[in-house]
This record gives structure tokens, sequence and C-alpha cells, in this order.
């Protein structure tokens, strides 16, 4: 009786323990922890992206090239779901954000939320990329911040398109590309088809960013996001290379902001309409043996790049 008594006694120190060392910082507002959590995770992805493009271009081909800038962005987007995956969802693209508000799996009123988080962790991935990089790219170019040219180094930030794309040309690269990885998202957060096994989802999407970037990006870097795109630009507007960011392909500046929106929504949307609304319905019995499961695969479906 006397080692049960000491056994309770410290069950009871050890919740108290507990409940005393809690970090007085400790959040429970849903929107707060959601926004800190989709701004960090789209700072990292941004971060190793921007800085694989800065080192090649920099570097002039010694430290790298297309296909290591490619690497650089999926193991970021990898990084960045296991950063935020499981708080919000770690979409880190806009496009991303906006499908799943269309379709039912993010409230509408989150939506400014995701975009302002995004754009911040956008934003601020291009400046701490500037600070890093700033001395190899003044190197670089000597100096002369430009958006067009041999020298030019405002692609290091945001994508242009290459000299023989047209606007419509863009537009229908970009909502193909972003359509392509919304419907793989979809198909890989469907519980019912051939989903990922657990915890591999983040290094899954990595691989899908690698597979669109080696097949299509030549034409114009494959945003296929666009707060990727628009807050890099913006910092570069401010930080030296002016509005030239915005007037270059023929003000190219609105595509990937408008585009990857289309091609999400038409992308997810191919994958519902084809696949997901075919399947055959589950029977109570099927539904109380996969109860265990439901409440974590609930939360796969937001893990989006």
């Amino acid at each position: 009786m006397k080692d049960l008594a000491q056994s309770v006694e410290l069950g009871v120190s050890q919740r108290r323990a507990a409940s005393v060392t809690r970090p007085r910082l400790w959040l429970k507002n849903e929107f707060v922890r959601v926004g800190l959590a989709e701004t960090l995770c789209t700072f990292v992805m941004m971060a190793f992206g921007l800085g694989s493009v800065a080192q090649v271009v920099t570097g002039q081909g010694a430290f790298g090239e297309y296909l290591s800038i490619n690497i650089g962005f999926a193991l970021g987007v990898a990084m960045g779901a296991h950063v935020g995956g499981n708080v919000s969802g770690a979409h880190m693209n806009a496009a991303v954000s906006i499908a799943m508000c269309v379709f039912g799996r993010l409230a509408w009123r989150m939506l400014p939320l995701y975009i302002f988080s995004q754009f911040i962790g956008s934003f601020l991935a291009a400046g701490s990329i500037y600070g890093i990089y700033y001395e190899a790219i003044h190197n670089y170019c000597g100096g002369n911040l430009t958006v067009t040219g041999v020298k030019a180094t405002a692609g290091i930030f945001a994508t242009y398109p290459a000299p023989y794309l047209s606007l419509m040309g863009g537009f229908v690269d970009q909502v193909f590309g972003t359509a392509m990885l919304l419907l793989c998202l979809m198909a890989l957060s469907d519980q019912r088809n051939k989903p990922p096994a657990p915890g591999s989802e983040p290094a899954l999407v990595g691989l899908l960013v690698l597979l669109i970037g080696i097949s299509l990006g030549s034409n114009s870097g494959y945003a296929i996001n666009p707060t990727r795109d628009i807050a890099p630009r913006v910092f570069t507007a401010i930080a030296g290379w002016g509005v030239d960011v915005f007037r270059a392909g023929n003000g190219w500046w609105w595509v990937p902001l408008a585009a990857p929106s289309i091609g999400g929504i038409l992308g997810a949307g191919l994958y519902k309409v084809l696949v997901e609304l075919h399947h055959p319905p589950v029977s109570e019995e099927e539904r109380a043996r996969a109860g265990e499961e439901s409440v974590p695969l609930e939360k796969v479906q937001n893990v989006c790049a």
C-alpha cells in the first residue's frame, strides 16, 4: 500500500509539473497558430528554393544547374510540409488554398489568412536570400540590378517567360502545370484510392514538384503558385530592380498570379469528377472498421504544396 501511495503521489506531482512547465506563450487561438505555421513553412520552402536559384545564377553554373534548382524547390516543399503539415496543412500556395475552399476542404473565412501568411513568408524568404547573397549578386552583375539581359538577376526571385513565349502560351502553361499539381495532390489525399503511407506525404509532394519542374519548367519557370511569385516580385521592385519587374515579358507579372488559381480548380475538379465521385459506397461495417484511421487521415487532405 505504501508503494501504491507513493506511485499515486508521483503521478500527481508529474501532472502538476507538466502543467507548470507549459510554455507561457502557448497559443490557443486557431487563427494565430495556423497563420504562424503557414508563414513559417512557406518561408522554409521559399528560402531553400530561391537559395538554390541564387547559387546557380551567381555561381554561373559552377555550383549547380537547372536540375539542382528543381531539387532545391522539391526538397524545400517537403521540408515546409514537415514544418506546418499538422497545423496549417502546409499549403504554401494560394492556388492550393483556393482549390481547397472551392471543394469544401478549407473554410472560406480562412482563405485571407492563408494568402496573407504565404505572402509574408515568401516576402521574408526573398529578403533573407537577398541579404545572404547580396555580395554574390552584386559581384555577378557589377552592381547593376537588371530584369533582362545577360546579367539579369531578377529571375532569382520571381519567374519570367522565355523570349519565345507569348502571354497566351504562358497562361496556358501555368494553367496546365497547376492543374497537374492539384490533380495529383487530390489523388494523394484520396483515402479510398491509393493513399501514401502515413508520414510519407511530404516526400511525395516534393517529388511531385520535382516532376513538374523537370517536365513543365522551361517555358516560364513553373511558378504554379501566385504567392510564390508576387511576393518576391514586390520585394525586388522595392530592393532596387524597380518597376521593370512588372513590365518585363509584356507585363508578365499577372499571369502567374491569375492562371494558377484557375488551373488549380480545374485540376482538382477533374480528379473529383472523373475519379473521386465514382468510388463505391462505403458500408457501415467498413466505416466502423476504418474509424480509428479517420481522424489522422482527415489531416492528410491539407498536406499540400
